[in-house]
């Protein structure tokens, strides 16, 4: 495997239907997503919260433009408190 063929493949263990991407025109946008936190101060971008590390703890993703991101986890509604324990 050459320097540039490394650079470009994808860890073993990625998950790619977890990973955001940018689809213009969604129907299934971060900004309706249970998981993501607007930004107060811009609406358009947010954080997603629904990765979590081994120990449980929240892995935060900035999310830019929250209108035309989505993922593979998408869900639509309102976060429930025991969702975040």
């Amino acid at each position: 495997m050459t320097m540039t063929q490394a650079s470009t493949s994808a860890p073993a263990n990625a998950q790619p239907a977890v990973q955001m991407h940018r689809e213009e025109g969604t129907s299934r946008p971060c900004s309706i997503c249970k998981w993501q936190t607007p930004d107060p101060t811009d609406p358009i971008r947010g954080q997603c919260t629904v990765n979590r590390h081994a120990n449980g703890g929240v892995w935060k993703r900035w999310i830019r433009d929250a209108l035309n991101t989505t993922c593979g986890r998408h869900e639509e509604g309102k976060l429930s408190f025991r969702d975040h324990v």
